[in-house]
Protein backbone atom coordinates (compact mmCIF):
# COMPACT_ATOMS: atom_id res chain seq x y z
CA UNK A 1 0.00 0.00 0.00
CA UNK A 2 2.82 2.39 0.81
CA UNK A 3 4.37 1.71 -2.59
CA UNK A 4 1.09 2.55 -4.34
CA UNK A 5 0.63 5.74 -2.33
CA UNK A 6 4.16 6.76 -3.33
CA UNK A 7 3.60 6.05 -7.03
CA UNK A 8 0.28 7.91 -7.25
CA UNK A 9 1.66 11.34 -6.34
CA UNK A 10 4.66 10.72 -8.60
CA UNK A 11 2.36 9.88 -11.50
CA UNK A 12 0.25 12.97 -10.90
CA UNK A 13 3.39 15.12 -10.80
CA UNK A 14 4.51 13.65 -14.11
CA UNK A 15 1.13 14.29 -15.73
CA UNK A 16 1.08 17.83 -14.36
CA UNK A 17 4.56 18.45 -15.76
CA UNK A 18 3.54 17.18 -19.20
CA UNK A 19 0.38 19.30 -19.14
CA UNK A 20 2.22 22.45 -18.11
CA UNK A 21 4.94 21.81 -20.67
CA UNK A 22 2.30 21.49 -23.36
CA UNK A 23 0.64 24.72 -22.27
CA UNK A 24 3.95 26.55 -22.26
CA UNK A 25 4.80 25.29 -25.73
CA UNK A 26 1.34 26.18 -26.98
CA UNK A 27 1.86 29.72 -25.73
CA UNK A 28 5.07 29.85 -27.75
CA UNK A 29 3.01 29.08 -30.85
CA UNK A 30 0.44 31.66 -29.82
CA UNK A 31 3.18 34.29 -29.59
CA UNK A 32 4.52 33.20 -32.98
CA UNK A 33 1.05 33.50 -34.51
CA UNK A 34 0.57 36.97 -33.01
CA UNK A 35 3.81 38.10 -34.63
CA UNK A 36 2.65 36.69 -37.95
CA UNK A 37 -0.72 38.43 -37.71
CA UNK A 38 0.95 41.74 -36.84
CA UNK A 39 3.41 41.51 -39.74
CA UNK A 40 0.83 40.58 -42.37
CA UNK A 41 -1.57 43.24 -41.08
CA UNK A 42 1.14 45.88 -41.43
CA UNK A 43 1.81 44.83 -45.03
CA UNK A 44 -1.92 45.03 -45.79
CA UNK A 45 -2.10 48.56 -44.37
CA UNK A 46 0.92 49.57 -46.43
CA UNK A 47 -0.86 48.45 -49.61
CA UNK A 48 -3.65 50.92 -48.78
CA UNK A 49 -1.08 53.63 -48.14
CA UNK A 50 0.51 53.00 -51.54
CA UNK A 51 -2.85 53.61 -53.21
CA UNK A 52 -3.36 56.87 -51.31
CA UNK A 53 0.11 58.17 -52.22
CA UNK A 54 -0.41 57.26 -55.87
CA UNK A 55 -3.69 59.20 -56.09
CA UNK A 56 -2.09 62.22 -54.41
CA UNK A 57 0.81 62.08 -56.85
CA UNK A 58 -1.38 61.68 -59.93
CA UNK A 59 -3.59 64.56 -58.75
CA UNK A 60 -0.57 66.87 -58.74
CA UNK A 61 0.38 65.54 -62.18
CA UNK A 62 -3.12 66.30 -63.47
CA UNK A 63 -2.82 69.89 -62.29
CA UNK A 64 0.49 70.21 -64.10
CA UNK A 65 -1.02 68.71 -67.24
CA UNK A 66 -3.93 71.12 -66.98
CA UNK A 67 -1.58 74.10 -66.98
CA UNK A 68 0.39 72.73 -69.92
CA UNK A 69 -2.73 71.90 -71.95
CA UNK A 70 -4.20 75.34 -71.25
CA UNK A 71 -1.19 76.90 -72.91
CA UNK A 72 -1.53 74.65 -75.97
CA UNK A 73 -5.28 74.34 -76.64
CA UNK A 74 -8.33 76.58 -76.52
CA UNK A 75 -12.10 76.09 -76.53
CA UNK A 76 -13.46 72.61 -77.23
CA UNK A 77 -10.01 71.29 -78.07
CA UNK A 78 -8.90 72.18 -74.54
CA UNK A 79 -11.98 70.58 -72.97
CA UNK A 80 -11.44 67.38 -74.94
CA UNK A 81 -7.76 67.27 -74.02
CA UNK A 82 -8.54 67.78 -70.34
CA UNK A 83 -11.25 65.10 -70.45
CA UNK A 84 -8.87 62.60 -72.04
CA UNK A 85 -6.15 63.47 -69.55
CA UNK A 86 -8.23 62.84 -66.45
CA UNK A 87 -9.91 59.76 -67.95
CA UNK A 88 -6.56 58.14 -68.71
CA UNK A 89 -5.22 59.01 -65.25
CA UNK A 90 -8.34 57.66 -63.54
CA UNK A 91 -8.07 54.37 -65.43
CA UNK A 92 -4.39 54.08 -64.57
CA UNK A 93 -5.01 54.83 -60.90
CA UNK A 94 -7.90 52.38 -60.67
CA UNK A 95 -5.71 49.68 -62.17
CA UNK A 96 -2.96 50.33 -59.63
CA UNK A 97 -5.45 50.44 -56.76
CA UNK A 98 -6.88 47.12 -57.92
CA UNK A 99 -3.39 45.59 -57.91
CA UNK A 100 -2.82 46.88 -54.39
CA UNK A 101 -6.15 45.47 -53.24
CA UNK A 102 -5.34 42.03 -54.65
CA UNK A 103 -1.95 42.17 -52.96
CA UNK A 104 -3.70 43.18 -49.75
CA UNK A 105 -5.95 40.11 -50.08
CA UNK A 106 -2.88 37.86 -49.91
CA UNK A 107 -1.67 39.60 -46.76
CA UNK A 108 -5.13 39.55 -45.14
CA UNK A 109 -5.66 35.86 -45.97
CA UNK A 110 -2.35 34.96 -44.38
CA UNK A 111 -3.19 37.17 -41.40
CA UNK A 112 -6.46 35.28 -40.92
CA UNK A 113 -4.52 32.02 -40.81
CA UNK A 114 -2.23 33.30 -38.07
CA UNK A 115 -5.19 34.66 -36.11
CA UNK A 116 -6.86 31.24 -36.30
CA UNK A 117 -3.60 29.56 -35.27
CA UNK A 118 -3.29 31.91 -32.30
CA UNK A 119 -6.85 31.14 -31.19
CA UNK A 120 -6.15 27.42 -31.42
CA UNK A 121 -2.89 27.73 -29.52
CA UNK A 122 -4.64 29.61 -26.72
CA UNK A 123 -7.60 27.22 -26.61
CA UNK A 124 -7.88 24.37 -24.14
CA UNK A 125 -10.91 22.82 -25.84
CA UNK A 126 -10.69 19.62 -27.92
CA UNK A 127 -10.40 20.48 -31.60
CA UNK A 128 -9.35 19.35 -35.05
CA UNK A 129 -6.77 21.93 -36.08
CA UNK A 130 -6.80 21.18 -39.80
CA UNK A 131 -10.57 21.65 -40.05
CA UNK A 132 -10.18 25.15 -38.61
CA UNK A 133 -7.45 26.21 -41.02
CA UNK A 134 -8.14 24.39 -44.31
CA UNK A 135 -10.72 26.87 -45.60
CA UNK A 136 -8.44 29.81 -44.77
CA UNK A 137 -5.52 28.18 -46.57
CA UNK A 138 -7.67 27.56 -49.64
CA UNK A 139 -8.64 31.25 -49.72
CA UNK A 140 -4.97 32.20 -49.37
CA UNK A 141 -4.11 30.02 -52.35
CA UNK A 142 -6.95 31.58 -54.36
CA UNK A 143 -5.70 35.07 -53.50
CA UNK A 144 -2.18 34.20 -54.67
CA UNK A 145 -3.49 32.74 -57.92
CA UNK A 146 -5.65 35.81 -58.57
CA UNK A 147 -2.85 38.29 -58.04
CA UNK A 148 0.32 36.51 -59.04
CA UNK A 149 -0.84 33.46 -61.01
CA UNK A 150 1.11 31.51 -58.40
CA UNK A 151 -0.13 28.52 -56.52
CA UNK A 152 1.14 25.46 -54.75
CA UNK A 153 -0.29 21.99 -54.90
CA UNK A 154 -2.47 21.94 -51.84
CA UNK A 155 -2.77 18.64 -50.02
CA UNK A 156 -6.30 17.30 -49.93
CA UNK A 157 -6.14 18.03 -46.24
CA UNK A 158 -3.65 18.04 -43.46
CA UNK A 159 -4.05 14.88 -41.43
CA UNK A 160 -6.58 15.59 -38.67
CA UNK A 161 -5.06 16.16 -35.27
CA UNK A 162 -7.82 15.86 -32.69
CA UNK A 163 -6.51 16.33 -29.18
CA UNK A 164 -7.84 16.76 -25.68
CA UNK A 165 -6.11 20.14 -25.58
CA UNK A 166 -3.99 21.88 -28.19
CA UNK A 167 -0.40 20.71 -27.76
CA UNK A 168 2.95 21.68 -29.20
CA UNK A 169 3.00 18.49 -31.25
CA UNK A 170 -0.37 19.24 -32.82
CA UNK A 171 0.56 22.83 -33.63
CA UNK A 172 3.92 21.80 -35.03
CA UNK A 173 2.26 19.22 -37.26
CA UNK A 174 -0.17 21.87 -38.50
CA UNK A 175 2.63 24.28 -39.43
CA UNK A 176 4.68 21.56 -41.12
CA UNK A 177 1.66 20.62 -43.22
CA UNK A 178 1.18 24.25 -44.31
CA UNK A 179 4.86 25.16 -44.62
CA UNK A 180 5.07 25.27 -48.42
CA UNK A 181 2.12 27.56 -49.01
CA UNK A 182 2.95 29.84 -46.08
CA UNK A 183 6.55 30.16 -47.25
CA UNK A 184 5.29 30.90 -50.75
CA UNK A 185 3.01 33.61 -49.38
CA UNK A 186 5.85 35.11 -47.32
CA UNK A 187 7.99 35.25 -50.46
CA UNK A 188 5.19 37.08 -52.25
CA UNK A 189 4.85 39.55 -49.38
CA UNK A 190 8.60 40.22 -49.51
CA UNK A 191 8.35 41.08 -53.19
CA UNK A 192 5.21 43.11 -52.58
CA UNK A 193 6.93 45.10 -49.85
CA UNK A 194 9.85 45.94 -52.13
CA UNK A 195 7.46 46.99 -54.91
CA UNK A 196 5.44 49.19 -52.54
CA UNK A 197 8.65 50.75 -51.26
CA UNK A 198 9.69 51.71 -54.80
CA UNK A 199 6.18 52.93 -55.63
CA UNK A 200 5.84 55.15 -52.57
CA UNK A 201 9.38 56.51 -52.95
CA UNK A 202 8.84 57.36 -56.62
CA UNK A 203 5.44 58.94 -56.06
CA UNK A 204 6.78 60.96 -53.13
CA UNK A 205 9.49 62.44 -55.38
CA UNK A 206 6.85 63.30 -57.96
CA UNK A 207 4.75 65.04 -55.29
CA UNK A 208 7.74 67.10 -54.13
CA UNK A 209 8.58 68.15 -57.69
CA UNK A 210 4.95 69.01 -58.43
CA UNK A 211 4.67 71.15 -55.31
CA UNK A 212 7.68 73.14 -56.46
CA UNK A 213 6.28 73.56 -59.98
CA UNK A 214 2.71 74.39 -58.96
CA UNK A 215 2.91 76.12 -55.61
CA UNK A 216 6.40 77.46 -55.07
CA UNK A 217 7.90 78.71 -58.32
CA UNK A 218 4.79 80.49 -59.72
CA UNK A 219 4.21 82.42 -56.51
CA UNK A 220 7.87 83.42 -56.31
CA UNK A 221 8.12 84.48 -59.96
CA UNK A 222 4.82 86.37 -60.09
CA UNK A 223 5.75 89.94 -59.16
CA UNK A 224 2.63 91.51 -60.64
CA UNK A 225 0.09 90.17 -58.14
CA UNK A 226 -0.28 90.60 -54.41
CA UNK A 227 1.31 87.20 -53.89
CA UNK A 228 4.05 87.05 -51.23
CA UNK A 229 3.50 90.61 -50.10
CA UNK A 230 1.87 89.89 -46.76
CA UNK A 231 3.66 88.19 -43.89
CA UNK A 232 1.21 85.22 -43.73
CA UNK A 233 1.72 84.60 -47.47
CA UNK A 234 5.47 84.63 -47.02
CA UNK A 235 5.31 82.23 -44.07
CA UNK A 236 3.05 79.89 -46.05
CA UNK A 237 5.40 80.01 -49.01
CA UNK A 238 8.38 79.14 -46.81
CA UNK A 239 6.49 76.20 -45.30
CA UNK A 240 5.48 74.92 -48.74
CA UNK A 241 9.02 75.26 -50.03
CA UNK A 242 10.34 73.34 -47.04
CA UNK A 243 7.93 70.49 -47.78
CA UNK A 244 8.81 70.60 -51.44
CA UNK A 245 12.54 70.42 -50.83
CA UNK A 246 12.81 68.03 -47.88
CA UNK A 247 9.53 66.12 -47.94
CA UNK A 248 6.59 66.04 -45.56
CA UNK A 249 6.22 64.35 -42.19
CA UNK A 250 4.06 61.74 -43.91
CA UNK A 251 6.94 60.87 -46.20
CA UNK A 252 9.26 60.34 -43.24
CA UNK A 253 6.62 58.22 -41.52
CA UNK A 254 6.21 56.08 -44.63
CA UNK A 255 9.94 55.42 -44.84
CA UNK A 256 10.11 54.48 -41.17
CA UNK A 257 7.05 52.23 -41.45
CA UNK A 258 8.51 50.39 -44.44
CA UNK A 259 11.86 49.92 -42.72
CA UNK A 260 10.17 48.60 -39.56
CA UNK A 261 7.98 46.19 -41.53
CA UNK A 262 10.99 44.86 -43.42
CA UNK A 263 12.78 44.17 -40.14
CA UNK A 264 9.70 42.45 -38.75
CA UNK A 265 9.45 40.34 -41.89
CA UNK A 266 13.05 39.17 -41.63
CA UNK A 267 12.66 38.26 -37.96
CA UNK A 268 9.37 36.48 -38.54
CA UNK A 269 10.76 34.44 -41.44
CA UNK A 270 13.66 33.32 -39.26
CA UNK A 271 11.22 32.34 -36.52
CA UNK A 272 8.98 30.53 -39.00
CA UNK A 273 11.87 28.45 -40.31
CA UNK A 274 12.82 27.60 -36.75
CA UNK A 275 9.26 26.65 -35.78
CA UNK A 276 8.85 24.42 -38.85
CA UNK A 277 12.17 22.63 -38.54
CA UNK A 278 11.61 18.88 -38.74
Amino acid sequence: MRQQSFRAPALWCLLLFVFLSGCGSSQQYASFARDGAAYTGAVAALADRASAVRVESSSFSLLQQRDALSRTYKGMALKNALRDSIRYTNQSDLGAIGENLRSKDVAISLQKYFIALQELAESKAPDDISSKTSEIIEKLDDAMKTQFHTSVSLPSSVAPVVVSHITERALHKELIGRKTIILNALNILDGLLNAINREIDGQARNIRNARVALLIQPAYQDTTSASLRSLPDKELWVALRQKGMSGTAFEAEDKKAIADIKKSGIKFRELFMKMTKE
